[in-house]
């Protein structure tokens, strides 16, 4: 799977450039090391990158986060992606802002709707995902999907082999960035073009997803 950024994300908001030099890879950084797509202890992906400083620049320009809120987002969720670990920067920033733990759905909930918002095709909202059983033979036949959903906390909420998908998310940024990246994927494997759907959790769906499908629970 390619890691680097698709074309239709190339169009840069202005506050993305004002975020790139600060939350980019350093100059001397060394690229990605070629076993994989593993990243403990290497640079984080182009592609990851890419779709945590998109969100950061529209959290911004939505008036949810403030610079300095997303200066900490950003190096709590690259900390977790080079540990290996899945991190979100909704849940992140979510977090940070809430007036404690009861506000915390409340607050994910309005940040996940004022995203979704920005988008041409709005996700839609499922509140009964957490059910669906988990595609365990797709992850495992396809080890870069299962990679980078894992590390996105973007699970895949229905399959049908590569041909048809949907992928799920408190962040539809991150579900928008990880769809080209999953079909260009699928166009190099298989050489056809899947069918990809998105759609948006509410909290307590997608913590229950990203424990079944990643054993892993959403900090």
């Amino acid at each position: 799977m390619s890691i680097q950024p698709q074309n239709q994300g190339d169009e840069q908001l202005p506050l993305e450039q004002e975020l790139l030099p600060q939350m980019s890879s350093s100059d001397d950084a060394k690229p990605t090391c070629n076993q994989g797509l593993s990243v403990v202890n290497q640079e984080v992906p182009v592609a990851l990158e890419h779709a945590l400083i998109r969100t950061l620049a529209m959290l911004q320009q939505t008036n949810l986060a403030t610079a300095e809120d997303c200066t900490q987002v950003s190096a709590m969720v690259k900390s977790e992606w080079l540990a290996g670990r899945g991190a979100d920067p909704v849940d992140c920033l979510a977090g940070l802002t809430a007036a404690g733990s009861e506000m915390l759905d409340a607050t994910v909930e309005a940040i996940s709707t004022k995203l979704a918002q920005t988008l041409p095709f709005q996700p839609t909202r499922i509140p009964f995902a957490g059910k669906l059983i988990a595609p365990n033979s797709l992850y495992e036949k396809n080890p870069d999907i299962a990679l980078m959903c894992r590390l996105m906390l973007v699970p895949v909420a229905y399959a049908e082999d590569l041909d048809v998908l949907a992928l799920a998310s408190i962040n539809p940024f991150f579900v928008d960035a990880l769809s080209p990246m999953i079909a260009e994927y699928t166009l190099e494997k298989n050489n056809t073009k899947p069918i990809i759907s998105s759609v948006r959790l509410d909290y307590a769906g997608w913590q229950s997803m990203c424990s079944k499908h990643f054993r892993e629970e959403a900090e």
